[in-house]
């Protein structure tokens, strides 16, 4: 499906109904009408930036109309929502749709025109996610604010005590649900959400204050609520970053409220009393997922390399770092540019000094050094560089 919604800010449904003709009950339950409807509704998001027949042949061009087509409220998650639709075109990638088909799309390097949008904090980069250091509580998580009227300003864990975390699936994107919680018509919130492809983690809502997650007063004040991209009817969003990722996160929350790591204290959306949600669904592998919490295969650092820089990224050279680390320099032959992250294997999930330099030849080397509990790093830079 291509995320057509209907809420106060996104009527991409009522518009795709428009401009194709099909009812929007057609286009909610058909695969097909989605598709054209959401194909409608992106060509609308172009004649409206005037992109002409030559223009709208340059897949770069098409840039901005994608960056609308999410719906963003702030320039900077209008980047990071079209930047994934990018990075996704130059890796290629495999999905499988509800029905069970598999589609293929093969990579293809692009050169988006990012226009207005190059001047917008792109998240992804390290020296971003560290502006609002003080609002996050989670080391590695960027921070992107929910509006204040969707959450509950509070002085946990002196106020109620945090004792148990409830997972839920978003049912749309990562970049879509971020616009939303930041929207204060939505009524809605969560602390934290993970994104399907790489694990990584955006928190809007400091872990003192209230989060509307839960569709319960008594776990809105226990707990912590953590989104993940996907939907529930399809197993193919749960990817073992997110897995990974995910666990990992809770497992800091767990040890910072000395929460029991098991699934009377971690519990899904549906489970929650009273609540007439279903997610995570019947495809999260609880079993799996509860073995990283805990330990078991997920003792050691939650991310690669490769769920570090971003997709296209493949490794070509590292150095260990003693025992504290190794650093890795990596290539994404899509876009021609270099990545460079440094892989903690100690003190893990614990804020300690860690750093990684990225040196492209005749300009001036960047380094990212702070107190992280996974990882430095992810610089990105053209070809030709020294790690």
């Amino acid at each position: 499906m291509a995320h057509l919604v209907s809420n106060p800010t996104l009527h991409t449904l009522e518009e795709a109904a428009r401009l194709t003709g099909a009812p929007v009950a057609t286009l909610k339950a058909d695969d097909a009408a989605n598709v054209a409807g959401a194909a409608a509704v992106l060509r609308a998001r172009a004649d409206a930036l005037g992109l002409d027949a030559a223009a709208r042949a340059d897949a770069g061009r098409w840039y901005t109309a994608v960056a609308r087509y999410g719906g963003a409220s702030a320039p900077e998650v209008a980047r990071l929502y079209a930047d994934a639709v990018y990075d996704l075109l130059s890796a290629g990638f495999t999905a499988r749709t509800p029905a069970g088909e598999t589609i293929t799309v093969a990579a293809r390097p692009v050169n988006p025109d990012r226009g207005a949008l190059a001047n917008a904090r792109d998240l992804d980069q390290p020296e971003n996610r560290t502006l609002a250091a003080a609002a996050v509580d989670y080391p590695g998580a960027t921070w992107v604010p929910a509006s204040t009227a969707n959450y509950a300003v509070s002085d946990r864990p002196a106020s109620d005590a945090i004792d148990r975390i409830v997972i839920h699936v978003t049912q749309g994107s990562y970049a879509g649900t971020i616009s939303w919680f930041q929207n204060p018509a939505a009524q809605v919130s969560a602390h934290y959400v993970v994104r399907s492809s790489d694990g990584a983690i955006t928190q809007m809502v400091r872990e003192k204050d209230r989060a509307w997650h839960a569709g319960n007063s008594d776990y809105n004040h226990h707990s912590i609520g953590i989104e993940h991209e996907g939907y529930v009817d399809d197993a193919s969003w749960f990817t073992d970053a997110m897995y990974r990722s995910s666990a990992a996160l809770v497992r800091s929350i767990a040890a910072r409220y000395g929460i029991p790591k098991d699934r009377s204290h971690i519990v899904g959306h549906y489970q929650v009393p009273g609540s007439d949600h279903t997610d995570p669904g019947p495809y999260w592998d609880w079993n799996t997922y509860m073995q990283y919490v805990t330990g078991g295969s997920g003792t050691g650092n939650p991310y690669t390399p490769e769920q570090v820089c971003g997709a296209g990224y493949s490794v070509i050279d590292s150095a260990a770092l003693g025992t504290a680390g190794t650093v890795y320099l990596l290539y994404n032959s899509g876009n021609g540019n270099n990545c460079v992250v440094t892989l903690k294997k100690t003190s893990l999930g614990t804020a300690t000094t860690t750093s990684a330099y990225l040196e492209v030849q005749g300009k001036t080397r960047v380094t990212d050094s702070g107190n992280y509990g996974y990882y430095a790093g992810r610089y990105r830079r053209p070809r030709r560089t020294n790690a």
